[in-house]
């Protein structure tokens, strides 16, 4: 279904979208989840996506020529992001897919894509992505490089020994995260008491609460989403769990619901990050301020990391001008390397084609993201 946002970008606005693009145009479509569970993350990554790619346009990245866009809305669904993505194919005049948003619908979507030879851009870190294909990418950095990191942390920084865990188990980006999370950190000797799994749309964890406060680790992974973590959160408070007891996660608490929803109870949760809240480096602060000013909203990860990708998408068209195509963007885009992005350590490049760009530790602190104890 087709987000009420749709739209092409121009330097002075929005406009209807023509039928076909002139000479000068480049169009890509923007497929993310803008209703629907993922809405929470979809939004604001769309709205960092329009940010740049109207910035890019307003700039004359590509000089005469400009990026059009078309934003349209999966429900957070497997099947409107296939279909989606089967329909954009079809029109020659499309060069590029960027999303869809998550697991669930980015890697069926990427067979879709690979059949129909054009590059697909997914936000998800589901490395299921990229084996349909070289035409199918993955735009956040895997829990092959990420999930060593955090282990580290737990051991080194917050010195547990024992840990529980909690993973979504039927979304597989979030299987993969736990799986190389418990792996590496088994390696330098953590122990961990239990291993739970949780469905997406569950939010009774009762029953996993009061078994996981007795089994009394010493620290709690989350590797869910913002939302389900606070309810996790204020539940395994509520089952008696001691203040003492360590909880960590992962990129995916990033979103601003964490707080919003668990209030006082996610008081010192730590998790690795994309973003550090109002930037850490000129770049970032720049774009920080300038989206503040634009949508009146401060830029949460999710915005900096929309924000971010578009940054590589423009780098990739711009590298297969003048005359762009789908196999030339993709081409391109395996080739990205130290572009210049907002989150992380400011470069982003694809090795192996896997995004590395770094990470930084936040912690909720008096009700905000801020940087973590290293």
């Amino acid at each position: 279904m087709k987000s009420k946002w749709v739209g092409l970008a121009v330097a002075a606005g929005f406009a209807v979208a023509a039928t076909t693009a002139n000479a000068a145009d480049r169009k890509i479509i923007v497929l993310q989840a803008v209703t629907g569970v993922a809405s929470f993350f979809g939004v604001p990554v769309t709205e960092g996506i329009k940010f740049g790619l109207d910035e890019l346009n307003a700039k004359g990245f590509l000089g005469a020529d400009k990026i059009v866009y078309e934003v349209v809305d999966t429900n957070s669904g497997r099947a409107q992001a296939m279909a989606a993505v089967t329909r954009y194919a079809a029109d020659p005049n499309v060069l590029m897919i960027l999303g869809p948003s998550t697991a669930v619908e980015g890697i069926p979507a990427s067979d879709v894509a690979n059949d129909a030879k054009i590059p697909m851009k997914a936000m998800t870190v589901a490395t299921g992505v990229l084996r349909a294909g070289s035409w199918s990418f993955i735009s956040p950095q895997p829990p092959q490089i990420t999930m060593p990191q955090l282990a580290d942390y737990a051991i080194d920084v917050s010195k547990v020994k024992s840990c529980a865990t909690i993973r979504f188990a039927d979304n597989e980006a979030y299987v993969d995260m736990e799986k190389y999370f418990v792996e590496h950190a088994e390696k330098r000797g953590m122990k961990f008491v239990d291993r739970s799994g949780i469905k997406v749309a569950d939010s009774d964890f009762s029953a996993v609460s009061t078994r996981i406060v007795a089994a009394k680790p010493e620290c709690i992974v989350l590797f869910t989403l913002g939302p389900s973590a606070a309810n996790l959160i204020i539940q395994l408070k509520s089952a008696g769990l001691p203040a003492s007891t360590k909880i960590l996660g992962q990129t995916g608490l990033a979103s601003p619901q964490l707080i919003q929803i668990g209030g006082t109870a996610v008081e010192g949760v730590i998790f690795n990050s994309d973003w550090t809240p109002g930037g850490s480096t000129p770049a970032g602060k720049a774009f920080s301020e300038a989206f503040k000013a634009k949508t009146g909203k401060d830029a949460d990860s999710f915005a900096a990391l929309g924000y971010s990708y578009v940054q590589v998408v423009g780098n990739a068209i711009k590298a297969a001008s003048p005359n762009p195509t789908r196999e030339k963007i993709r081409d391109a885009l395996q080739k990205t390397k130290d572009v210049p992005v907002v989150v992380g350590t400011g470069k982003y490049s694809y090795i192996d084609r896997f995004p590395s760009y770094g990470s930084v530790f936040l912690q909720v602190k008096g009700g905000k993201f801020e940087l973590a104890p290293q």
